[in-house]
């Protein structure tokens, strides 16, 4: 015999759950509020930004996730938090859409992009007085002790990004239990918009907010330096870096087009088109640091935009994978195919042992570009040829020497 739904405990069910969901309702709002009526820099800033999300109840979402326009949030953890909590993950979802983490996911895993975006976001938070929930991820501590401060989100990914001897890829990642919010502090999803296009334009309206935020903040004194920092890279992106590879490595060279030397990079096409003559450039000496802190992710993109200059010379590089050490060497020719860089070594890192092995080896290359996260020793003097420093990673140190560019994936 089967009993028959009772119709009143359903109904119960449902006021309590509309009762919680207004009593989330008015915490959320008080939250902001919070933020609103603050005198100081901080909350004029968070404040300002916060303001642009629409909050919507999602039950399925678990804590609280943004996609640049909306602030899901389930109702039983804004509930359980504390008052200053619920201000520091309203402060959270804020500083992902400052940084475009919504929007700058791509192809990448969505757990991994969400536990990367929190070790690059929840350090300015706390360092700004915020409170966050004990579960938040940072950069330090726990299974991230071995994870250096003051990285990006991108950063952060290639470091996560390659699984642990014997460990599974979620285990790498630091994913507890698969869902979008692996830090229990608030997520990143998909802006709803989808194409691409959307994306850009959503990325740079809040490129814009953050400015305006940041000239309605100085009213109220200085911001925390952290968030100052974060904001004044939005404000002034890095450049192309491509093209400063490009414009470096041609600088060396007197070139000219001739079809005498076809582009080699097109010939499997069939297609026969002139290619740059240049007697002068000679070899490139390319020097990989292998310390760990350069991903797959890095090591790919630059390698194809290595490749994509190299090939319109006829040149030589040299490859050198080194840490205090080199460690290895790859000789590469316009003619050899794509540059695939497979690096070995590991540890710490000196840039003396770079120098110093062209020196032994007789070697005077047209320009060497270091591809490095800049944590290194440098030589005690300048070698006496061009030097561009490929920086992976937004450390704001600054080489004694050379041309710096931030390498981006």
């Amino acid at each position: 015999m089967t009993t028959a739904p009772d119709p009143f405990a359903a109904l119960e069910a449902e006021a309590a759950k509309q009762a919680a969901a207004e009593a989330a309702a008015r915490r959320l709002a008080t939250a902001r509020a919070t933020l609103i009526l603050g005198r100081d820099a901080r909350s004029a800033f968070f404040a300002t930004l916060a303001l642009r999300l629409t909050p919507e109840v999602d039950w399925a979402c678990g804590t609280m996730a943004t996609d640049g326009r909306a602030l899901a949030y389930d109702p039983r953890f804004v509930t359980g938090l504390s008052p200053d909590e619920l201000v520091g993950v309203l402060a959270h979802e804020v500083m992902h859409n400052a940084l475009a983490h919504p929007f700058r996911r791509g192809a990448r895993d969505p757990a991994r992009w969400n536990v990367a975006c929190d070790l690059a976001v929840n350090p300015l938070l706390l360092a700004a007085g915020f409170a966050l929930p004990a579960s938040r991820l940072l950069p330090g501590e726990g299974r991230y002790a071995d994870l250096p401060h003051g990285k990006s989100a991108d950063d952060y990914y290639a470091r996560l990004a390659e699984p642990p001897a014997g460990g599974g890829e979620a285990e790498s990642a630091g994913e507890e239990d698969g869902g979008p919010d692996p830090g229990g502090c608030g997520g990143v999803t998909e802006p709803a918009a989808g194409s691409p296009a959307a994306g850009e334009q959503a990325a740079a309206a809040w490129q814009v907010a953050v400015v305006q935020a940041e000239q309605v903040a100085k009213g109220r004194g200085e911001m925390p330096a952290g968030i100052a920092r974060t904001v004044d890279a939005v404000r002034r992106p890095p450049v192309d870096w491509r093209a400063v590879l490009r414009a470096f490595v041609s600088a060396t060279a007197s070139n000219d087009y001739a079809w005498s030397r076809p582009n080699r990079r097109f010939l499997w096409q069939g297609l026969y088109l002139p290619g740059l003559r240049s007697e002068e450039l000679g070899d490139v000496v390319i020097a990989v640091d292998t310390s760990g802190s350069v991903g797959p992710a890095e090591l790919a993109v630059f390698a194809g935009a290595v490749d994509e200059i190299l090939s319109a010379f006829d040149c030589a590089a040299t490859v050198l994978y080194h840490d205090t050490a080199v460690q290895g060497v790859q000789t590469w020719r316009s003619g050899d195919g794509p540059l695939v860089l497979a690096p070995v070594g590991g540890g710490g890192t000196a840039h003396e042992c770079v120098f110093d092995w062209v020196d032994r080896q007789g070697m005077s290359p047209a320009c060497v570009v270091c591809l490095t996260d800049l944590e290194t020793r440098f030589p005690d003097r300048p070698p006496g040829v061009p030097v561009l420093w490929a920086v992976v990673g937004d450390t704001p140190s600054q080489p004694p020497f050379g041309t710096r560019v931030r390498v981006t994936a």
